[in-house]
């Protein structure tokens, strides 16, 4: 499996046991409390839901978690010192990962 998802293209693949721990679940909890979550009311509509795997996915035994680099190819500092050229953000200038 992990062969396969870096053939697919991606950067880094990992596996866990889906299970929830006291210490997620409290920084959740203040995660949460800290309003961290800004104008997205639904994370602190389903705190409960959201604090373990099982809150979503009961039957669940394993995570699978697969990453993109969204680093450029080219030294993003490189242009630094050039004052006359233009700069565009690291993140503006990769696709966007929403859509």
């Amino acid at each position: 499996m992990r062969a396969e998802a870096l053939a697919l293209g991606f950067a880094t693949v990992g596996f866990a046991r889906a299970e929830g721990h006291a210490r997620q679940a409290a920084g959740l909890a203040q995660w949460l409390g800290d309003g961290r979550h800004g104008s997205m009311e639904w994370m602190e509509a389903r705190k409960e839901q959201r604090a373990t795997p099982q809150g979503l996915w009961p039957e669940a035994k394993s995570v699978i978690a697969l990453g993109m680099s969204y680093a450029p190819q080219h030294d993003p500092l490189a242009l630094a010192d050039m004052s006359e050229k233009a700069r565009i953000s690291v993140y503006a200038q990769g696709r966007d990962y929403h859509d």
